[in-house]
């Protein structure tokens, strides 16, 4: 991570956290997308295809979420004002860069 560091600098939003929760939301919309092809599939071999893929993006979710949420880069449980705090926080941070 150093040297992402160096060139974004220290105060950008490419730490580990905010990568995390890139990924965090990427899976969702893979998961979404595999979960509406295995639906929409006709045949059954393309289903259990896309039903597989679907499992493989929720299991590495789950894994993610885990690692989120022991690092605490995720409060799943926590205040709901001290969440809305957080993202109003990163928010100001992303504003303010490119304001």
């Amino acid at each position: 991570m150093g040297t992402i560091k160096e060139f974004f600098g220290n105060d950008s939003l490419t730490d580990d956290k905010h990568i995390a929760l890139t990924m965090l939301g990427s899976g969702k919309a893979a998961a979404t997308a595999y979960l509406m092809a295995t639906l929409e599939s006709a045949t059954p071999e393309v289903r259990h295809l896309f039903s597989g893929f679907c499992t493989q993006i929720t299991q590495s979710h789950e894994a993610m979420t885990n690692l989120a949420i022991e690092r605490g880069w995720y409060q799943a449980y926590g205040d709901p004002k001290s969440q809305l705090h957080e993202v109003v926080a990163d928010s100001t941070k992303v504003i303010s860069k490119h304001a």
